[in-house]
């Protein structure tokens, strides 16, 4: 019964016809309207979300319809049904928009092969319905089904529009409705693109899915593998291996022909990409269709919340994918490695709790998962120095003086107390472990500070910012959550050279002389040496120089876990600080209780 029509504007006329064989009575049809609002069997079998806002509405009016005038209202009762049974292509149920429950009391109410008293009601139950539909349609378009920031209050931070200042009534109040529904519905690149890969991944539904049973080695190529065969054509499915590439028969060797495929498909999982068949990657082709559909329709929702792809030039730093991209005009520059803040531990929520009733500092939980936030990248810090946060101090300083007593000494830090520089010997181990440590300590600038050479700097409510690093090992990991919420970036000079470009003042060469590291361009020594005063001039605290980027640069740190590259290639990533988990609890809860 559910037609897509061309026809989609309301109207208020009343034309003859069905009206006027079902003896349409506009009086009594108000009332029905004002009887339902009140009739506790009508609203109690219902999942409404604006009720008591549209009975103060509809009160308004004296009970005036909105949307259906009368019984002769199909063409436009047909094009709204049409976009609601669509919504599954955004990753929503149709059913919370009362898709049944307009269709089935509408198409009733105008059936006149029968003798129905109760039309009248049904028509006004239909009213409602798509009132109460439309509005939450239309906010779950526009602002997305969650509110991010209510959701993670303690972890997202991206600037996402205030709903609450929204007209709620604005979709009641539009002459085209169904052109305001299809207007209103996310069009940027990475939302279509992602669209269009659900649609493929439901078809996957149909396939039979067999489970690839655990390798008990790893298997490299050259080896045999007796699950080769199964391997290979969920490699074909997903669009990793070109079938026409292969002999499947009595396939039973992993050879060349399946390496390259292979590294992608780990590639596009976050995996490291070394084409070596283990647990990992076995787990990783396990996933089940309904996996990757649950995770592609979390990522659309997190697109409603936020799209950033009409700024011009900008960074963005992927948290589950632990790499930043520069995109320029819509196009990725360049990208990198980088690594952010560890995960909490598994019990950080009962800690929290009682750490909220003691008070206690030991029972205080750490916390350095990187938030999902927004800042401007304003400045370049050269040869910085490293003012421990007190947390650092009791978890890391501390232990490391307890094994070795010249640990402070050794890693160039020095402790201050009351703004004067004290002697190691001073410094009380009991008062480190303290809630309040008297002492500032701080890390000198060289090789072995914990911010490397360079820190970007952006403001923001955390003191979080983008940093070099001397600990290059942990690049070498697919999950690199290992820092304490900064996020430390592999190649440091590719960055500041794309963030100096066009600068007026800085350029690399001059960067990598002021840090010790030699010039592209041996000309620029000389002449960097001419100006270095008047650059360091009001930018400098000995070592330390500061270099201040003309124009700002927008950093967007977010959390996303399945997009659809420029190659067209769907990625997808693990569920790092288990945000997937806690979204997916809220969008599909309704099915899970199932």
């Amino acid at each position: 019964m559910i037609l897509l029509s061309g026809c989609s504007k309301k109207t208020s006329e009343v034309k003859p016809g069905l009206n006027e064989k079902l003896k349409f009575n506009e009086s009594e049809y108000y009332n029905a309207i004002k009887a339902n609002f009140n009739d506790e069997n009508f609203l109690k079998d219902s999942t409404f979300e604006y009720l008591d806002t549209l009975k103060t509405f509809y009160a308004g009016s004296n009970f005036h319809p909105v949307f259906l005038k009368s019984y002769e209202e199909q063409n436009f009762v047909d094009s709204i049904l049409n976009i609601f049974e669509k919504a599954a292509g955004h990753g929503l149920d149709p059913e919370q928009y009362h898709l049944s429950l307009i269709a089935s009391d509408y198409y009733n109410a105008i059936n006149d092969t029968i003798s129905n008293p109760d039309r009248l009601a049904q028509l006004a139950n239909s009213e409602i319905f798509l009132a109460d539909a439309i509005l939450k349609y239309a906010r779950h378009m526009r602002y997305g089904v969650v509110n991010p920031k209510e959701l993670f209050p303690e972890s997202y931070y991206l600037p996402v529009p205030d709903s609450s200042k929204r007209d709620l009534f604005e979709p009641l109040r539009k002459d085209n409705t169904v052109q305001y529904l299809s207007d209103i519905q996310p069009k940027s690149k990475n939302y279509k693109r992602l669209q269009a890969v659900l649609e493929r991944f439901k078809e996957y539904k149909k396939l039979k899915w067999e489970v690839i049973p655990d390798l008990n080695k790893k298997i490299e190529p050259g080896d045999s593998c007796r699950d080769i065969n199964l391997i290979a054509e969920r490699l074909i499915t997903l669009g990793c291996l070109d079938s026409s590439r292969i002999k499947m028969k009595n396939l039973s060797v992993y050879d060349s022909s399946l390496l390259e495929p292979v590294k992608k498909f780990q590639r596009l999982n976050g995996l490291n990409e070394d084409g070596v068949l283990g647990k990992g990657t076995i787990g990783k082709l396990n996933t089940t269709p309904d996996e990757y559909i649950k995770k592609i329709e979390i990522n659309l929702e997190r697109l409603r919340w936020f799209n950033y792809s009409d700024t011009s030039r900008y960074i963005v730093v992927n948290i589950p994918d632990f790499r930043l991209h520069a995109v320029a005009n819509k196009k990725e520059l360049f990208s990198v490695k980088v690594c952010t803040g560890r995960k909490r531990h598994a019990d950080f929520e009962k800690r929290l709790r009682v750490y909220k009733k003691t008070k206690r500092l030991r029972d205080r939980p750490d916390d350095w998962e990187t938030p999902c936030m927004y800042g401007e990248i304003s400045d370049i810090i050269l040869n910085p120095t490293w003012n421990v946060p007190p947390n650092i101090i009791r978890e890391e300083i501390l232990a490391g003086i307890r094994k070795d007593s010249s640990y402070l000494s050794d890693k160039n830090f020095k402790v201050y107390r009351d703004g004067a520089e004290i002697s190691y010997k001073d410094v009380s181990l009991r008062e480190l472990a303290s809630s309040d440590i008297p002492y500032r300590i701080i890390q000198d600038p060289g090789a072995g500070n914990a911010l490397g050479r360079i820190k970007f700097m952006f403001r923001n409510p955390f003191g979080i910012y983008l940093h070099d690093t001397p600990s290059r090992a942990p690049f070498s990991l697919s999950n690199r959550a290992v820092s304490h919420g900064c996020i430390r970036v592999e190649k440091p000079l590719a960055f500041a050279e794309y963030l100096l470009k066009d600068n007026s003042e800085w350029n690399l060469d001059y960067l990598k002389i002021e840090i010790g590291q030699k010039a592209d361009d041996k000309s620029m020594i000389s002449e960097y040496y001419k100006k270095r005063a008047e650059l360091r001039k009001n930018r400098s605290f000995g070592k330390t120089t500061e270099v201040v980027l003309d124009k700002k640069i927008p950093l967007f740190v977010d959390y996303n876990t399945a997009w659809v590259d420029d190659n067209g290639e769907i990625n997808f990533r693990d569920d790092v600080y288990d945000q997937d988990k806690i979204l997916m609890e809220y969008l599909f809860r309704g099915e899970i209780s199932k």
